[in-house]
């Protein structure tokens, strides 16, 4: 019998070693890869941190125009992936806006302060914000738009790393759908190809390369 109940064990541990294992569900590499083939507006980037651990922001003596190259940055990353007719970027918008300055609020200077703070999805946007992107999103006959809120630039292991917060709203709803975080590649000085990694993590969340 001693044999026989040998021969058995093998044979379930072979079982049971050759059944596959149960792992979880991956987390998505492309939380937003819906809303390729949707009309979306991308906002300008409305705010850059005072956070200063890396000493950098005497380097940006114009904040405005930092925020504004990052924005230019963001459209070529998009464009480039095929998404630069569908969508509208944050010059087109600005454009837009100030043609039509006596309606809508210039799409650089929105109320979205609270929006750097801790915020849920499901999130009621409220006025003045709710009016402000539905008036510009309507510009373009579109529903849903990206806003992102703010850059910081902060110290990982002695290299710098931009953070880009974003959140898209449905503006017919005023309500948030998504907040996410996008961050560079780590690197040991401020320059161009900073933000162009931030933006190139950006589109990454919506379209492959």
């Amino acid at each position: 019998m001693r044999p026989i109940l040998l021969i058995l064990s093998a044979a379930i541990l072979a079982a049971c070693a050759s059944k596959p294992k149960t792992e979880a569900s991956p987390v998505p590499l492309r939380p937003l890869e819906r809303t390729a083939g949707q009309v979306i507006v991308v906002f300008p980037v409305q705010y850059l941190s005072t956070t200063d651990s890396l000493g950098w922001q005497q380097s940006i003596p114009d904040r405005a125009a930092f925020l504004s190259a990052l924005d230019d940055q963001i459209e070529a990353a998009f464009t480039a992936r095929g998404l630069g007719q569908q969508w509208t970027f944050a010059r087109e918008l600005e454009r837009a806006s100030k043609m039509n300055s006596m309606l809508i609020t210039d799409a650089r200077s929105l109320s979205a302060t609270w929006l750097r703070g801790r915020v849920l999805p499901e999130t009621t946007v409220r006025d003045p914000l709710a009016q402000q992107v539905r008036g510009l999103v309507g510009l373009k006959g579109s529903r849903y738009a990206i806003l992102p809120v703010e850059l910081r630039l902060e110290n990982h292991a002695g290299m710098g790393v931009a953070i880009l917060r974003l959140v898209m709203i449905d503006s017919r709803l005023a309500q948030i759908k998504w907040i996410g975080e996008v961050a560079s590649n780590p690197m040991r000085t401020l320059s161009p190809a900073l933000t162009a990694s931030v933006a190139t993590h950006f589109a990454d969340l919506v379209v492959a390369p």
